[in-house]
Parts: C-alpha cells; sequence; structure tokens
C-alpha cells in the first residue's frame, strides 16, 4: 500500500461502503465475513468473486493473513495473554473507532 493512502477503519466495521481505501476493500471484507460465517456455500461465492474481480494472489494473500490473524487471536485468548500495559492507552481510540472492544473474543479484564 502507498503510504500516502488514505485508510477508512469506519469500513472494518460495516458502518461505512465502499473500498475504505483498500484495493478490493469491500469485496475482501465479504470474504473475511463469508471466512467465519460457517457457510460453505456462501464462502465459496465470495471466493469465486475474489478469483474473478481480483485473482488468485489477492485471495491466497487475504486468506493467509485471516488465518494468521486468527491462529494469533486464538493462540492468545488461549493462554490468557492479555494486551500488554503499553499499548491499553494508546490503542484506546482506534480499538473503539474499529469495534475490538465490541468483539467475541474480547476480554474485560485485559482492558
Amino acid at each position: 500500500m502507498n503510504q500516502d493512502t488514505q485508510v477508512s477503519f469506519e469500513a472494518v466495521d460495516g458502518s461505512e461502503a465502499g473500498d475504505g481505501g483498500v484495493e478490493h476493500g469491500a469485496l475482501l471484507s465479504r470474504l473475511c465475513e463469508a471466512i467465519f460465517s460457517g457457510d460453505a456455500d456462501h464462502l465459496a461465492s465470495v471466493r469465486d468473486d475474489v478469483l474473478e474481480v481480483a485473482g488468485a494472489d489477492v485471495l491466497v494473500d487475504a486468506v493467509a493473513v485471516s488465518a494468521n490473524f486468527y491462529m494469533m487471536t486464538r493462540i492468545a485468548d488461549g493462554t490468557g495473554t492479555p494486551l500488554d500495559a503499553g499499548s491499553i492507552e494508546p490503542s484506546a481510540e482506534i480499538r473503539e473507532l474499529v469495534g475490538v472492544n465490541n468483539f467475541t473474543s474480547r476480554r474485560e479484564a485485559h482492558l
């Protein structure tokens, strides 16, 4: 991504339509939602859309990034790893902006 690109975090929580300043952002958001929807037919449909519009390289990268974040969250949750003290205050605004505090994996004691 170009450092001059403006990214909209509102696109992450669905409160804003469009790509959020990221190429194929809306489509990639649909892919992320489909991955965790539990609906194999929906996932296959969105996967096909990504392949057609953005190509196999984008699909592989997006799924790999999603899997990596999911893995890191599972490890942190499974081991009880809290958000480090030095990150709580500096990340408060961005966590609120993107809705992290509402995610299922959020742990009250850690924030």
